[in-house]
């Protein structure tokens, strides 16, 4: 019979260790993906969480407690708009400009929905990816903020 000696670690559990530190260190430093984002930006649209809006929108020279009223605003005026959509991919222009593209029916509620294509710019400020609001198109959503 063989006894261990107390104080001593096998490399391969500091091994293992040093490379979950590693990992979660990674997703630490990476932050949210712009089709994250997106993701997260268009459930919210969906729901009318303006609060969770203001805080994924980008609209410079506005505070955060009035990008939230814009979305209030959006929201008391397009409630009963109602669509669906699919995250095809993200291209990347740059460290801090994406455009997240996504399949699109629009007015799903209505007498004709429409399908197509859309676009969702996004810009990184301060290490956030954001979705750049004034950029989208206007027909992509009734009532967007200004």
């Amino acid at each position: 019979m063989r006894m261990k000696r107390s104080g001593r670690v096998s490399l391969v559990l500091i091994a293992a260790l040093a490379i979950v530190a590693a990992v979660v260190a990674l997703f630490m430093l990476a932050g949210d993906s712009p089709s994250g984002v997106a993701g997260r930006f268009l459930s919210a649209l969906a729901k009318g969480d303006t609060k969770t809006l203001a805080e994924l929108s980008y609209m410079e020279g506005l505070s955060q407690s009035e990008i939230e009223a814009k979305w209030k605003a959006t929201h008391d005026s397009s409630k009963y708009w109602v669509f669906a959509y699919a995250i095809k991919d993200v291209k990347e222009q740059d460290a801090n400009n994406a455009t997240v593209n996504l399949d699109w029916v629009k007015d799903i509620a209505g007498v004709s929905p429409e399908e197509g294509k859309a676009e969702l710019p996004m810009v990184k400020r301060e290490g956030k990816w954001l979705v750049d609001v004034r950029a989208i198109s206007r027909n992509l959503y009734p009532f967007l903020p200004q």
